[in-house]
């Protein structure tokens, strides 16, 4: 199976080979500042199952963090010591999954004004088995 997503323009567009694997909250005091919100929802995939379909050019790398330099529309996150696993912004993708998240992550710096709503399993940082998750997302095929 095949999504596609984009940017905010639509000037970035991207495919994505394969299911969307189960989706996180994370609550850490970093993606909230750069989404301006109580969380962002990511979804862990192998990069290798991300291909751009036009806009390349048009995205800028700050840190980890991939956005469209257009519109600013935050697209991925990529760490420099995991190039073969990206975590995806959920809600770039053209058809948004229907279930819900799996977890909430980095709630140790949650927003103190936000309460989660649900009774998934909650952790101050990250899973303690979140480097095998990685390696694991790597070995994929």
């Amino acid at each position: 199976m095949t999504q596609t997503g984009r940017c905010h323009c639509g000037s970035v567009k991207y495919a994505l080979d394969g299911e969307v694997p189960p989706i996180i909250n994370c609550h850490c005091r970093d993606c909230r500042r750069v989404h301006g919100s109580a969380f962002v929802t990511t979804a862990p995939i192998p990069t290798r199952n991300l291909r751009i379909l036009s806009g390349e050019a048009g995205i800028q790398q700050h840190d980890q963090r991939y956005f469209c330099r257009n519109c600013g529309t935050r697209l991925w996150n990529r760490l420099s010591d995991r190039p073969a696993a990206t975590m995806l912004m959920v809600s770039t993708l053209d058809t948004e999954p229907t279930t819900p998240p799996v977890v909430h992550i980095n709630t140790g710096s949650m927003a103190p004004w936000y309460r989660i709503q649900d009774d998934r399993p909650t952790f101050p940082a990250l899973p303690p088995d979140s480097d095998q998750a990685l390696d694991r997302l790597e070995k994929k095929t």
